[in-house]
């Protein structure tokens, strides 16, 4: 793991454990107990973390190891959403507890962003009596090709954007740091911050929406790749004679296991649905329409996902399901084409794990941005 810094180090290996001693986190920040004390010291004065004496099982043997955690209270951060029907804004604390929210139409322009941000950040400030002084930062969820280093949407097809410097407008609007990344990359940053991936240092991050996203951590590191485009599993080729994607090319796994595909599909074969929950549950009630559309998508995207294993040798793969699929047909046959995919000796030592969506995971992720990268600067 490579930080630039002892405080960096010791901050992430907090962010991974809720409570570590003083030799723990020598022991998992590889920095020196000297180095430790120093860092420690200094992070205490600013009031980021929290000291808590161990229960000792006898008090009278000797002087109880003292734990050290992060403070949640110590730093807020707004994160915000953007998507195609409506923008979410929420503000975590530093563990990533939602301690307000607030969702308004999706702006038509980006011009109308920045007026839009500002007054529900007023707003969600002012019914949660949130300090605004401890509101460290602002972090952005976009669908899209986004350039992180410079907080701007190259490309979104579904709002259709190119080249929006959204973290400079948002930043400036919340008068606030603020840094913006795809959704994917959020979803991950956001497990890994604050959720189910604290644990891993090696996941693969598969997102489930109108479009199948993913990204990848490795080494304890977001790995973005050479241009910062790594992850865009679903334009793998898994049909050379399938359907037109939007990207341009035949057969893309979006074409055959995203939502939006889906429900294109479901239409023109005469069944209606207004999401994945619909289908599932007609094919559990025998409609062999919906159950092979679902079984053919779900061993397509196991199918990737099986390559995936085999090329970056996770140690799990945590799927986040915003269509609804729920723990249907479609989860089944996903798991089935992974495991009868992948060699047998990674059968044992690869994670899957599947998890549904709650009303402020987008928002919750895009706060992780932001804890993220000011934790970093420290």
């Amino acid at each position: 793991m490579s930080f630039r810094s002892a405080k960096t180090a010791v901050i992430a290996a907090l962010l991974q454990n809720d409570q570590l001693s003083r030799l723990e986190l020598s022991e998992r920040a590889a920095v020196s107990p000297a180095a430790i004390t120093e860092v420690t010291q200094g992070l205490l004065k600013q009031g980021l973390l929290l000291e808590t004496p161990a229960p000792s099982a006898d008090k009278r043997r000797g002087r109880p190891a003292v734990q050290l955690s992060l403070q949640a209270s110590h730093s807020c951060f707004v994160g915000v959403s953007i998507g195609e029907e409506q923008t979410q804004l929420a503000i975590t604390d530093l563990r990533g507890e939602v301690l307000a929210s607030d969702a308004f139409a999706a702006c038509v322009l980006p011009s109308d962003i920045p007026d839009a941000v500002r007054s529900s950040f007023s707003k969600v400030l002012k019914e949660s009596g949130i300090p605004r002084a401890r509101v460290r930062g602002a972090g952005i969820a976009v669908a899209g090709i986004v350039d992180a280093e410079e907080g701007i949407c190259r490309y979104s097809a579904g709002l259709d954007w190119r080249d929006v410097p959204v973290a400079e407008m948002v930043g400036k609007a919340l008068r606030l740091p603020a840094w913006a990344d795809n959704d994917a990359n959020a979803i991950a940053m956001g497990d890994k911050i604050f959720g189910r991936a604290r644990e891993y240092d090696n996941f693969s991050s598969i997102v489930l929406g109108s479009t199948i996203g993913s990204a990848h951590y490795m080494n304890g590191m977001l790995y973005r790749g050479h241009d910062g485009s790594a992850g865009e599993i679903g334009h793998i080729t898994v049909n050379p004679d399938g359907l037109l994607c939007r990207c341009g090319r035949n057969g893309c796994l979006d074409t055959v296991a995203g939502g939006f595909a889906l429900r294109q599909e479901a239409k023109a074969k005469g069944i209606a649905v207004s999401g994945m929950r619909d289908l599932e549950a007609l094919a559990m009630q025998g409609n062999a329409t919906a159950i092979q559309m679902l079984r053919k998508a779900g061993k397509a995207l196991g199918s990737a996902i099986a390559t995936l294993v085999h090329l970056n040798n996770p140690k799990a793969v945590v799927f986040t399901d915003m269509e609804g699929f729920e723990n249907g047909i479609f989860r089944t046959a996903t798991r089935q084409a992974i495991e009868n995919g992948i060699l047998p000796r990674f059968l044992g030592s690869t994670e899957i794990v599947f998890g549904d969506v709650e009303p402020e995971s987008l928002p919750r992720s895009a706060a992780s941005i932001a804890a993220f990268n000011y934790l970093m600067t420290l």
